[in-house]
């Protein structure tokens, strides 16, 4: 059967007028743009005087459809269908659209549709404004159109792609936990730095590792396909999605890292992220964590990730041009217990048997997106 062509402003209501009632103290529910998720979610809900909220925030209800606006947190998934919230009307930030559904469109279809990569691509590519403050234009979203499937076959669609979605998430949440039993092996392990029960010695960071920053080389010299005589240039945004590799000359390349080198993100946010797992050259934003004599990159790994250093470097960046950037001189001076070698070796060990099953789940993490990424293609 062939579907209507509509246009989104036809059949949602956008950024509608809604009214608050009660009294300046009662308490309403609240969204911060961190409240939702970029796996399509609320994450929490807040609660505040509606005194506090009532002019100059975002009025929704429950049975709307969130979506940030605002770059980078459109591209990236931000967006939710509120389907219930504990008070009659919540507000949130100025950079959400509110979507209303009319009686043509199931609300979870609605979210599903401007949810999806496509949907996400055409509006990143009609963002107005200047950089760094880009936004999607309510124009855009009223005039999208799309095919309208008949009512019963919007909630089949809408409850297929539910479905695809939780299985996403419980592998999601698999991996969570895999990685979480990892760390916790590694502090059972080590011990605490601050304690240092097993009597390590304790030795400068800068004596432990090396930091090597990276390089950048000219922006006019950047392609985005492979070919002879390029080599991959590696950015932080990389160890999170493949959308926007960038190759370079291999005459500039002048800082390399392969697959086991512990990354360290530079700048932020988030700044001091830990990373490994992709090779190539590495740019400004990117250091080496290269360990000493006598120290394994997998210890060198999994104690960058501890809260103690974690919190210490976050706490202490250094903020320049509108970036956070690491304080290296802190960093190095940071105290650190250093098992000996036999004892890291015993570790590494240790968690080489957990890793096991954290790439089992990653790899039934792939299959679920490549599936969520499938049925969206196919019915979207």
């Amino acid at each position: 059967m062939k579907r209507q062509v509509v246009r989104l402003g036809q059949v949602v209501d956008i950024n509608p007028s809604t009214k608050a009632t009660g009294s300046a103290d009662d308490l309403v529910a609240f969204l911060a743009m961190a409240d939702i998720s970029e796996e399509g979610r609320v994450a929490s809900v807040q609660q505040r005087p509606l005194a506090d909220v009532q002019k100059g925030y975002t009025i929704f209800q429950a049975g709307d459809v969130l979506l940030a606006k605002i770059t980078p947190c459109f591209e990236n998934g931000k967006a939710a269908f509120v389907e219930s919230l504990p008070t009659q009307v919540g507000f949130g930030s100025t950079e959400f659209h509110v979507l209303r559904p009319t009686r043509e469109i199931d609300p979870k279809f609605l979210f599903h549709l401007i949810w999806s990569p496509s949907f996400r691509r055409l509006g990143a590519s009609r963002m107005t404004g200047s950089a760094g403050q880009k936004r999607v234009p309510v124009a855009f979203l009223a005039d999208y159109e799309f095919p309208l499937p008949s009512p019963r076959e919007q909630q089949r669609i809408a409850a297929i792609l539910d479905k695809a979605d939780g299985l996403l998430r419980k592998r999601q949440e698999a991996m969570r936990l895999a990685d979480t039993l990892r760390r916790s092996v590694f502090v059972q392990m080590f011990g605490d730095p601050d304690l240092n029960p097993k009597a390590w010695p304790v030795l400068p960071m800068g004596d432990v590792i090396e930091f090597k920053g990276g390089s950048q080389p000219p922006k006019e010299t950047f392609v985005s396909e492979a070919r002879p005589g390029y080599v991959r240039l590696v950015q932080i945004r990389d160890f999170k999605t493949d959308k926007y590799k960038t190759y370079i000359p291999e005459k500039l390349a002048k800082r390399s890292f392969d697959e086991d080198d512990v990354m360290v993100a530079r700048y932020g946010p988030p700044v001091f992220q830990i990373l490994r797992g992709l090779s190539g050259s590495y740019n400004v934003a990117l250091m080496k964590a290269q360990p000493k004599p006598n120290v394994l990159k997998e210890f060198v790994f999994w104690l960058l990730q501890l809260p103690k250093y974690q919190s210490a470097v976050i706490s202490n960046s250094e903020r320049t041009a509108g970036q956070t950037g690491v304080n290296l001189d802190f960093l190095n001076a940071l105290e650190v217990p250093l098992p000996p070698l036999t004892y890291q070796e015993e570790i590494a060990a240790a968690l080489v048997k957990i890793s096991a099953t954290v790439e089992k789940q990653q790899a039934m993490l792939k299959e679920s997106e490549k599936l969520v990424a499938s049925l969206q293609s196919q019915f979207l």
